[in-house]
């Protein structure tokens, strides 16, 4: 019950309980305190198997992981079209320094939140590394890959974030890859998302690449500040 109550919404619960109301008789206000109380519980219990990230409440990379391999398997078999994009967050090491560790848990909860409101439901989001998040495209196309890429950048920039009567502003560099034949594993895949993501950085952040990434363009390119940053701090 909790798992269909959590992809419903607000708006969701509102119909189904007024319609369990009238079927019941049970009050509505009862009705919805009962389903907040499994949702809870749900969301409790998940946390403490380990398939959520207890600091952005979205997926753990490992049950990611579980998911990606069947779609990419599925994927191979029948031909649909998916994608894969690794989101980063530019200089996160410098934003901690500069305040406390609250901050960064803060910064990474709100991308996760936003990039979560950019998803259809049948897209998977999770924590993937220390200031990343993964995000798993279903029946993608190159240019609609794309597109949420960009949105997903265009609206962390946006954000604002409050932090101890301070806003901070980030931004993230996204590595899109799309699945393709060639891909013989998912691990493969992978290696091509964070080649693209590598390239965002070393174009100086705050931007979004696709796969593949010609390798000797890198090495010609400047580095972007993210880079070190996000890899000292074990991302």
């Amino acid at each position: 019950l909790a798992d269909r109550v959590a992809t419903l919404g607000p708006a969701g619960l509102a119909v189904v309980g007024l319609l369990a109301a009238l079927v019941t008789g049970v009050p509505l206000a009862v009705l919805l305190a009962r389903a907040w109380s499994d949702l809870a519980q749900g969301r409790h219990l998940a946390l403490a198997a380990g398939a959520l990230d207890p600091v952005t409440g979205v997926s753990a990379r490992a049950p990611f992981l579980a998911l990606a391999e069947r779609e990419f398997a599925r994927s191979r078999r029948y031909g649909i079209g998916a994608a894969l994009l690794l989101v980063d967050v530019d200089r996160f090491r410098r934003l901690v320094e500069g305040h406390e560790a609250a901050a960064g848990d803060l910064v990474l909860r709100e991308i996760a939140a936003s990039t979560q409101a950019t998803l259809r439901g049948a897209d998977a989001l999770a924590r993937f590394g220390h200031a990343q998040v993964a995000v798993f495209l279903a029946h993608a196309d190159p240019l609609g890959a794309l597109d949420v890429a960009e949105r997903i950048r265009e609206r962390v920039e946006q954000l604002e974030i409050g932090f101890n009567e301070q806003r901070l502003r980030v931004t993230v560099s996204v590595g899109v890859v799309l699945m393709r034949p060639a891909h013989l594993a998912l691990q493969s895949v992978i290696d091509d998302a964070e080649a693209a993501l590598g390239a965002a950085r070393h174009a100086g952040g705050n931007c979004v690449r696709s796969a593949p990434v010609d390798p000797r363009r890198l090495a010609q390119g400047s580095r972007g500040p993210s880079v070190d940053d996000n890899h000292a701090a074990g991302s």
